[in-house]
């Protein structure tokens, strides 16, 4: 990666995600398939597989997971540089089908979930345009006071800054401390991700109105608004007051889970950025056919997806 290309920065965390394979039931002798998943691997790989460079910065355990973890974004495109073997269990997450939607089942507490923080945050965001954070790894108990530094550190630099919510009901004491922390990040944000369900966990209306009064009242950039396999509402203000809002349905699948299609939204959002595309509805089309692609895999990334996205962009 070189000062004329530079690319994205995503920091958050790994994971080492279990899917129940056959008819999804799970018993005694149940079989499983692994991916590597994680908000901020997942974004990653996404930015690379829509043709953009990108850098990672997260930890991965020492156990056989952790190993399997890194030798599994070895071999990807993403910039693992960043990636800290930790001495420590890695966290797990069990996803569970149910009559009622998806469910997952995470082993976290005690693992070396989250990433490393820097010792200088400048230097870090310093090399990039885009630095890309997420809200996973904003609760207080694992990452919550490097993420600030690092979206402040950002704006000093001139790197603009992407954020996912990502809101969590298990990660927060309460809506309104998870509001708290959300104010300290989001007033560096150039482009805001959010979902229905981040705006509920943070107590507020989930819709485009509830998403504009979390900003700041002078926000300046880009936010998206999805609710699953609803119409995504895009965003664009100026000086605190929405000047552009376009909606677009996403494509219609058969999902076979919801893992990871957030994820594919914003990396695929974030690589059409890079690659110039500035058209709000054209960056909510791109955002809905990769979290459809998402959608319809069980893993949380699709090379071949991702590429036909890729192309996408090269014809339009």
């Amino acid at each position: 990666m070189t000062d004329a290309d530079r690319g994205a920065l995503v920091v958050g965390d790994t994971t080492v995600d279990l899917y129940p394979v056959g008819d999804g039931s799970l018993a005694s002798g149940s079989r499983f398939e692994w991916h590597v998943g994680g908000t901020a691997t997942n974004v990653a790989r996404w930015v690379t597989g829509v043709g953009c460079d990108a850098a990672v910065v997260t930890n991965v355990g020492s156990d056989i997971a952790g190993e399997m973890a890194a030798s599994h974004l070895d071999e990807t495109p993403v910039d693992t540089e960043g990636v800290t073997r930790v001495d420590g269990p890695s966290p797990l997450t069990l996803y569970v089908p149910s009559d009622d939607g998806d469910r997952w089942d995470a082993w976290v507490r005690g693992s070396c979930y989250g990433f490393t923080p820097p010792e200088d945050p400048a230097s870090l965001v310093a090399p990039y345009d885009w630095l890309h954070l997420e809200g996973v790894t904003l609760p207080p108990t694992v990452n919550r006071s490097a993420v600030s530094r690092l979206a402040a550190a950002a704006g000093d630099e001139g790197t603009k800054v992407a954020f996912d919510l990502n809101g969590r009901t298990n990660q927060w004491e309460s809506a309104a401390a998870y509001r708290a922390a959300l104010g300290e990040v989001l007033p560096h944000c150039t482009l805001v991700f959010a979902g229905t369900d981040d705006l509920a966990v943070a107590g507020v209306d989930p819709t485009p109105d509830g998403l504009v009064g979390r900003l700041p009242a002078d926000h300046s950039g880009t936010a998206f608004l999805t609710d699953g396999a609803s119409a995504t509402v895009g965003l664009r203000l100026r000086d605190g007051k929405v000047v552009e809002r376009v909606t677009a349905s996403p494509p219609s699948v058969s999902a076979a889970t919801t893992a990871g299609a957030g994820d594919a939204f914003a990396g695929a959002v974030l690589a059409a950025r890079r690659r110039g595309r500035s058209d709000l509805g054209e960056l909510a089309a791109i955002g809905n056919a990769a979290g459809a692609a998402a959608a319809a895999t069980v893993a949380p990334f699709d090379p071949d997806a991702a590429a036909v996205v890729a192309e996408r962009l090269d014809d339009s």
